[in-house]
């Protein structure tokens, strides 16, 4: 397989799609049981916020396969939405990769200070332009990238009217449910597991040819 490449790509795509949204379900069932960063939770639960901060990383750096490979499938039916999206969403990704490494200094903070100046370190970090405006902001580009990807997909046929649908489900219940606890928030990982799966099963059940040219209409479902 190492010496084929379009083998071994459809593979790790088809691997990558699937590990997306496992880990992200994983990382936020393993979260600590609060909707916010409190260092009480933090200092309460350090093993959890050191998984659930590792899971949500590797879910994160999952996506950049994710993302080239959503991108290949466009190739010919939607080339310039493909590229569009690829560079947003690598953007967004690698920016993204960045903002998972505050739960460490979280935890560390909550395992060293007092909790009201461990909170006040939090927030002045939200507050520098640096943060703010060069690594979380950028991070949405993420979104941005895999939606105009989804986008392109459901124009060029590739995918049905509902795995759009899933995915930005996906992506807007937790943001949602924000305020509920980490289980509820998984929900929208359940979303992206339908969206993201069903893409992950036709590209590995496709042909290193099909593959290579970039995925078509799915054939139609007999009568």
């Amino acid at each position: 397989m190492l010496k084929n490449p379009d083998s071994f790509r459809r593979i790790v795509a088809g691997i990558a799609l699937l590990a997306w949204p496992v880990l992200e379900f994983l990382a936020f069932l393993t979260s600590p049981p609060s909707a916010t960063h409190a260092p009480a939770v933090f200092r309460a639960h350090p093993d959890l916020v050191q998984v659930s901060g590792l899971l949500f990383l590797w879910a994160t750096l999952s996506l950049i396969p994710v993302v080239l490979a959503l991108a290949h499938l466009l190739r010919r039916g939607a080339p310039v939405a493909g590229n569009v999206g690829a560079a947003l969403g690598l953007l967004g990704t690698g920016h993204a990769l960045t903002l998972f490494t505050t739960d460490f200094y979280d935890l560390a903070l909550a395992q060293t200070l007092p909790d009201a100046q461990a909170e006040l370190v939090t927030a002045r970090t939200g507050e520098l332009w640096g943060f703010l405006y060069g690594m979380l902001l950028p991070g949405f580009l993420s979104h941005v990238g895999l939606f105009v990807l989804f986008v392109g997909l459901l124009r060029a046929g590739i995918v049905p009217w509902w795995v759009p649908v899933a995915a930005l489900a996906g992506t807007l219940t937790p943001f949602l449910t924000q305020d509920r606890a980490p289980a509820v928030q998984a929900l929208g990982a359940l979303f992206h597991l339908a969206a993201y799966g069903w893409i992950a099963l036709r590209v590995l059940r496709a042909s290193d040819g099909a593959w290579r040219a970039g995925l078509t209409a799915p054939p139609a479902s007999p009568a």
